[in-house]
């Protein structure tokens, strides 16, 4: 296993991991009332490996460049970062 680093310390970085993924799966959920899916289709929402690093980049990018969190809630903030950085996908 690699080293990991947090440049806001553990505790900072795990609260943001948290965040990153209520956010992800809130965004899917969106995407979900948008584009309907079959129940099917809707009984496997389990989370790919792809998910998963995607989650992790994204709380180091957001760690990284969000050294001085100021404003609003830190779900807000964050949500807020996740959209801009997955609109495309």
């Amino acid at each position: 296993m690699s080293e990991h680093h947090f440049p806001r310390g553990f505790d900072s970085w795990q609260k943001t991991h948290f965040e990153v993924v209520e956010a992800l799966c809130y965004l899917r959920d969106l995407q979900e009332e948008e584009n309907p899916k079959k129940f099917s289709e809707m009984l496997d929402r389990s989370a790919t490996e792809d998910l998963y690093q995607t989650a992790i980049e994204l709380t180091d990018k957001f760690e990284t460049e969000n050294i001085n969190r100021e404003g609003t809630t830190l779900f807000d903030l964050i949500e807020e970062f996740v959209y801009k950085e997955t609109k495309h996908e």
